[in-house]
């Protein structure tokens, strides 16, 4: 068994949740741990763990379909992480504009949020980095890109 660490804006498109599938396949949640050849991984300073669908075991093959779908999506923890948002902005009945923003779902306890859609709700490559602040402490237009969510929140790239 590998476990690789993944970094906070790595996509899940290639893995499926360890605790939906174990679940799916009435298996304990700790077996992928003795299967030979199979690729884990989780992100850093997190206990969720994923299993990559192609290390799956040819048996269980057939369960990777009943998944969930996590393509473009991030754990919500790694999101807040990568962005510097509060987590407290991913709870609807906080009512954050952030949260209205995002495509978030739940899955088995695990909450998750579809990075890829928000780069591309923005119009923003792949490739820059973001972060969530409030407008106020962004330096001005030529210095620092950003994009107005609301009257007081901003995301910034670079």
């Amino acid at each position: 068994m590998q476990m690789q660490i993944l970094t906070h804006n790595h996509w899940l498109n290639n893995y499926v949740l360890n605790k939906e599938f174990s679940l799916l396949a009435g298996i304990s949640s700790n077996a992928y741990r003795y299967w030979k050849g199979v690729e884990a991984a989780k992100f850093d300073d997190a206990r969720v763990v994923f299993l990559r669908k192609e290390s799956i075991l040819p048996r269980y093959k057939t369960l990777i379909k009943e998944c969930t779908d996590l393509t473009g999506m991030v754990q919500s923890q790694a999101f807040c992480k990568y962005t510097g948002l509060a987590p407290s902005h991913l709870i609807e009945h906080n009512n954050s504009c952030i949260y209205k923003a995002l495509e978030i779902i739940d899955v088995c306890d695990v909450k998750f949020v579809n990075l890829k859609k928000f780069y591309d709700d923005l119009n923003l490559s792949y490739n820059y980095h973001i972060y969530i602040e409030k407008c106020k402490y962004f330096g001005p237009s030529p210095f620092e890109k950003k994009i107005q969510l609301s009257n007081g929140i901003c995301v910034g790239y670079y």
